[in-house]
Parts: structure tokens; sequence; C-alpha cells
């Protein structure tokens, strides 16, 4: 083979992997990208920025309810934001008995929602202004 034909061989396998790794989603941006094993989805008012009050006031296990908070974990995109409140943290039980401690700042009416795990604030996930709705319909009845 000649050294132009390798040549040419090489960047087009280049150009192959960049549009390959650009189209693909990067899960690093997505909050869950499995949701199919959570179980139930505890709530309590949040206390203290990073920690998680364990003082839950409602407990969801309906099939409806958590599929509005599948939707929401699935759907939250990361942003370069620093949050600077919560207002909620969120206790996550998977089928297996594994937990995920997030905290959440549940937006206002016309306002997007962010999630977190504790201990990871530098990483939040903001949910649209129709999937706060979603939530603010459980959480705030």
């Amino acid at each position: 083979m000649n050294w132009k034909f390798r040549f040419a061989f090489f960047i087009l396998a280049f150009f192959a992997l960049v549009l390959t790794g650009c189209q693909s989603k990067n899960e690093s941006e997505m909050l869950m990208n499995d949701v199919s094993d959570i179980k139930e989805v505890s709530i309590s008012k949040s206390t203290v920025f990073g920690k998680l009050n364990d003082e839950f006031f409602a407990t969801f296990e309906d099939t409806k309810e958590l599929d509005t908070f599948k939707n929401a974990f699935l759907t939250a995109k990361r942003e370069k934001v620093k949050l600077e409140g919560v207002n909620y943290d969120l206790l996550i039980t998977d089928d297996k008995g594994g937990h995920y401690l997030l905290q959440c700042y549940l937006g206002e009416e016309g306002e997007q929602s962010a999630f977190f795990y504790i201990g990871h604030e530098d990483r939040a996930y903001f949910a649209s202004k129709e999937v706060t709705q979603e939530l603010r319909k459980l959480i705030k009845p």
C-alpha cells in the first residue's frame, strides 16, 4: 500500500470516529440512564445543603407517580450552573434494596427543577418546565 492510501484511510477512519462520538448521547450528561428498577421515591424537606434529611413526609410507590419521577430523571440534562439552594431531599430505592440520595430544587410555576446526587453538588441536572409542573402536582398537591 502506498502512503497516500494509508493517509486517506486514516483520515476517513478518524472522521468516522469523531462523527460517531458526536451523535452518541453522553451518559454523564444524564441524571440516570436506567430507571426501570426504581421501586419507591421518598421525599423530605431539605434542611442542610449536601445532607439528607431522613424525616420523609411522603413515599411514592404507585406506578403512575413513579413514572413521573422516572421521566424527570431520564430527561433531566446536565448544565454548567452551580446550584445555590435546594428545597427537597429524595431517597430513591431500587428493587434490589439499593439507595440513591438526591437533593432537588423544585421549581416554581414556569421554572425548571434541578437535581443532584448528594456528594456531587457540582453536577446539577435540570428538568423542563413541563416536567416541573408534573412534579409539583405530586409533591405540592
